[in-house]
């Protein structure tokens, strides 16, 4: 509460009117200085206008933000049950008028007053003198949003006119307040939905997730990325197993990212790609002159990956003799360079993926089972996308923006576009989608892609395939064709479009009465190829 002065009929003589108006001003722009809270500036500044100028039982009344019904905001030296009572409808005596008509009113005796309701503080509250009360309009950004009350003793030393005019200032003062208040609280509305929408996005990045590229939300992957994120934080070995494109070297990496090693490297060895011949070197490094060409000490991607993660892909590739020095780093933790006589201690975790059937290979002699089991500590199965459709039109839309992003492209797929991405049984994965996507984009004539151009993306992608892929692709519709995994194929066998069609259409739709899907049951086509075909040879 501020410091104030007594009562103006008890001041010192030498004190002036104008030096009382002139503290009551500095104290209520110093109360504003400290807080805009508007609860406690507001009322300390009707506390002022009391102790400093005698003008008591200030109030702030303002409508209700719904109803319309006028209510006591902010007061001093009225009670809860005056305050509680304070309510007026639009209109409704002096302070209704007031709100309504943003005029000034002052009200001289309120004895004599009818339009003076005396609803908050009764008479019988008030000095037995005569009593006025002052209403003045309090004024935001050109309309009334409020009203300021006073009583004020008739017989007063005081002028009424000083009295007006620092009312009048108080009044600027206090709408101030109110206005800074607004403007505040309408910021922190927007910095609120801001960050209602900002999580309701983080909300639905996770329910789609994209940690670290992988994307979707099917059960068969929220699963695998479960046991992720269980395991992160232990050393354990992990086995990521799947199919190739299924994007194990995604999930190697987020279970670096979640995991205590963060900050340490990721490195990443193909085992697929090194020839065995410098399988060793590349694992181990070696020392200066340990072959032909070694002109310098070189680390290995142990070594290189000291503290961090190793991601050892294809590890069912690795040669049977590099197993057995596998084995003796994850046992012991310390390795020796080619021509190195010296153990280099290693902190490395290991997690290997393989596409193969690692059980099969130890049957047939090609892996070691004590290598097995050491890598198969948390064996992680990564689904293949034939068994999350759910996920394809997430990762469609995904890799669309980002192939528009690096070719500068603004393609989009309309809706049985997409549909025969979903329907597709991809053989190759996610990496398969991708590469028929990117073709897509970079082939496009148009920046809406019909299923047309789509099936026509995907025949050409499957003939990259093996043969029996083709074979299930080209199958007659009558009997469906299986995919990899036993999906019906939404494609038949794809011919390219002759000029000689032309006719042969026509006369399909006329016998049709223009029924496309008769008339592409009569050819032999899908309704799409058929549709491809009316748009290539312009037939209408």
């Amino acid at each position: 509460m501020a410091n104030v002065k007594p009562h103006p009929e008890s001041s010192p003589p030498g004190e002036t009117l104008q030096e009382q108006e002139a503290l009551l001003v500095r104290e209520c722009i110093r109360l504003m200085g400290r807080s805009l809270e508007p609860d406690r500036v507001i009322r300390e500044m009707l506390h002022l206008l009391s102790e400093l100028l005698g003008l008591n039982r200030g109030r702030v009344v303002m409508p209700e933000p719904e109803g319309g019904m006028l209510t006591v905001r902010h007061a001093y030296g009225l009670t809860r049950s005056e305050i509680a009572r304070g309510r007026y409808a639009p209109g409704e005596g002096v302070t209704g008028r007031v709100m309504s008509t943003g005029e000034t009113v002052i009200v001289q005796d309120i004895d004599t007053e009818p339009g003076y309701l005396g609803r908050a503080v009764s008479r019988a509250s008030l000095p037995a003198e005569t009593v006025s009360f002052i209403a003045l309009p309090l004024e935001v950004e050109g309309r009334v949003a409020g009203v300021l009350g006073v009583h004020r003793l008739r017989n007063r030393p005081r002028p009424l006119a000083s009295d007006m005019a620092i009312l009048r200032t108080i009044a600027t003062l206090i709408s101030q307040v109110l206005q800074v208040n607004r403007l505040v609280a309408e910021r922190t509305a927007r910095l609120e939905d801001e960050n209602r929408r900002l999580r309701q996005a983080l909300a639905q990045s996770h329910n789609t997730p994209a940690m670290h590229g992988i994307v979707g939300r099917s059960p068969l992957l929220a699963r695998a990325l479960r046991q992720l994120e269980q395991v992160a934080g232990s050393d354990a070995s992990v086995l990521l197993l799947g199919e190739s494109g299924t994007g194990k070297e995604l999930f190697a990496q987020a279970l670096h990212r979640m995991s205590g090693r963060a900050a340490q490297p990721f490195i990443k060895v193909n085992c697929a790609a090194i020839p065995d011949t410098l399988f060793e070197a590349e694992l181990f490094g070696h020392e200066k002159g340990a072959f032909t060409g070694a002109v310098q000490a070189r680390q290995g991607r142990f070594e290189q990956a000291d503290g961090g993660t190793l991601f050892l892909d294809e590890i069912g590739d690795l040669p049977l003799n590099l197993q057995v020095k596998l084995l003796r780093v994850l046992q012991e933790h310390v390795i020796e360079r080619v021509g190195g006589r010296r153990e280099i201690a290693v902190d490395v975790r290991i997690v290997a993926a393989t596409h193969h059937d690692l059980q099969r290979l130890v049957a047939a002699g090609r892996f070691r089972a004590d290598l097995f089991y050491r890598l198969n500590v948390i064996p992680i199965q990564l689904p293949a996308l034939r068994e999350r459709a759910e996920d394809i039109k997430h990762l469609v839309r995904h890799f669309l923006d980002q192939l528009n992003l690096a070719h500068r492209r603004k393609v989009a797929l309309l809706p049985e576009a997409m549909a025969s991405l979903v329907a597709y049984p991809w053989p190759g994965n996610i990496r398969q989608l991708y590469n028929v996507l990117e073709r897509v984009v970079l082939l496009a004539e148009a920046e809406r892609i019909d299923d047309a151009a789509v099936e026509y993306a995907l025949v050409t992608e499957a003939q990259g395939q093996p043969v029996e892929v083709l074979t299930s692709l080209t199958k007659p519709q009558a009997a469906p064709a299986r995919g990899a995994a036993g999906s019906a194929s939404a494609i038949r066998d794809w011919r390219p479009v002759a000029a000689t069609e032309g006719a042969e259409i026509q006369a399909a739709l006329q016998a049709s009465n223009g029924n496309k899907s008769r008339a592409a049951q009569a050819l032999g086509l899908t309704l799409r190829q058929l549709s491809y075909r009316i748009s290539k040879l312009n037939l209408g």
